[in-house]
């Protein structure tokens, strides 16, 4: 449900407002936990009643609390989609607050200085002073929702783990009843965005403001209008937004499609407006024009979630005792998350170049081969692989939060929004591959280590 939900996304986003969005991720949330809870606790006590078991009606509460797990994937890609575009238009409209702040310092110094009577030479200085002002500032404050988003994200890993161990290990709560607590989240999750975000959510970004803003058709000598894109060019409709001074800024990868005539409005429309006027062709070609970044977003989460679902569960110290392995597991994925929450808050301080976001990916697939072969072999076998689980999480949410952070850099602000949640595809399609993968690495694992549990068969 996740997946077609963020792969529909392109298409249906700019008709359904945040709050609405925020209100169904709430109700979904709330739906899900009931439903699993529910059915838990219904199917734990049909047990009880009938030593036989009833095996239609034991089918019948799995399928509901597999509904309710449907309805949370659902929730989370609506949830990490549209805050995503909203960490993205919310970066956005802090830099346009800071630019109109800085030209109306500068007006006034140049209504000093022209009062005093100095020269426009002085004047012309003055400006040129406030704006790499501007820019200095847009640079560094560029992406810090969307560096706050993804840390928020990683936190939630450590303490939702937390908040699941502390109630059922500590206070001895049964599943259902840490669920029922869990439906305080909802509540918050609605309540925090009203109070905090909705302005944001509501605002309408003046893309006058953006000097670099690509939204104006090249103009031939004849005075002819040209579809022609050229990323060089600001005057090319949908070229991507590259800082000259990165590496990848002469790539040919990163040109978006040009847009309809119906897309070029006057200076001041928003981001929402631009999209709108997209046809569904031209939609499906800027999503497919953001693949330099759902590349790597892809690999890194497939190769993680493959070492997740799969390997971490063949490993344990005897690999032979249950207790063991899900004692691993639990430890490795806390330790993995953590990981993950210091990377994905390192937007706060630094944006990876590109070569880098790619670079990441391909030592997360060394890391799954790694642990493959140590849930085989056992050449490194007791609880220092926690170290290497923690470098799973390093690069994981490295690559997260930057390809994000990239994406709000590098491309025209009228496309941000729907490039931020479109993307966030690339993750989801991800995770289903190693979910599925998943299983049949430990069925050859397990296998390999003589156990018996798996639900399919090894290929290999």
């Amino acid at each position: 449900p996740g997946f077609l939900l963020k792969l529909s996304s392109p298409y249906w986003f700019d008709k359904v407002s945040y709050r609405t969005r925020m209100r169904a991720g709430s109700v979904l949330m709330m739906l899900s936990f009931t439903l699993v809870a529910s059915f838990s606790h219904l199917k734990e006590a049909s047990k009880n009643d009938n030593d036989e078991g009833d095996d239609d009606g034991i089918n019948f509460f799995v399928f509901m609390q597999l509904l309710g797990v449907a309805l949370c994937s659902a929730q989370g890609s609506l949830g990490e989609a549209t805050l995503l575009a909203l960490s993205g238009k919310a970066d956005s409209f802090i830099a346009n607050e800071q630019k109109v702040q800085n030209t109306s310092r500068a007006s006034t110094e140049n209504e000093e200085e022209e009062v005093g009577g100095n020269c426009s030479y002085q004047i012309a200085g003055k400006e040129s002073d406030f704006e790499e002002t501007s820019d200095e500032l847009q640079k560094e404050e560029a992406s810090l929702c969307i560096t706050a988003f993804a840390s928020g994200t990683g936190l939630a890993g450590v303490l939702g783990i937390a908040f699941i161990v502390v109630l059922t290990d500590l206070f001895s709560f049964s599943l259902t009843g840490a669920l029922y607590c869990a439906l305080v989240f909802p509540v918050c999750y609605n309540v925090v965005f009203n109070k905090f975000l909705s302005k944001y959510a509501t605002a309408a970004l003046d893309l006058a403001l953006d000097e670099q803003e690509t939204m104006v058709m090249n103009t031939d000598s004849d005075g002819e209008q040209s579809g022609n894109v050229d990323v060089n060019n600001s005057d090319s409709v949908g070229s991507l937004k590259i800082d000259a001074e990165d590496d990848f800024a002469d790539n040919p990868w990163l040109h978006a499609p040009e847009l309809s005539n119906s897309v070029i409005e006057e200076e001041n429309e928003t981001q929402d407006n631009a999209i709108k006027h997209m046809s569904t062709v031209e939609r499906l070609r800027l999503t497919m024009s953001l693949w330099p970044y759902m590349i790597p977003l892809f690999t890194v989460y497939a190769a993680e979630y493959a070492l997740q679902s799969g390997i971490w569960t063949a490993i344990g110290f005897p690999v032979d005792d249950l207790a063991a392995r899900n004692s691993f597991y639990i430890k490795s994925n806390w330790t993995y998350q953590i990981g993950v929450f210091i990377s994905r808050s390192s937007g706060a301080f630094f944006t990876a170049p590109m070569w880098l976001l790619w670079v990441m990916p391909i030592l997360q697939c060394i890391n799954l081969v790694f642990f493959y072969f140590v849930a085989t072999y056992h050449f490194w076998y007791d609880y220092s692989l926690l170290v290497p689980c923690f470098y799973v999480g390093l690069l994981g949410g490295g690559v997260y939060v930057h390809g994000y952070m990239r994406i709000n850099k590098d491309l025209p602000m009228s496309q941000r929004e729907f490039a931020l949640s479109t993307s966030s595809v690339a993750d989801t399609l991800g995770i289903m591959l190693a979910d599925i993968s998943g299983l049949f690495i430990q069925s050859c694992l397990y296998r390999n280590n003589g156990l018996n549990g798996s639900v399919v068969s090894c290929p290999l």
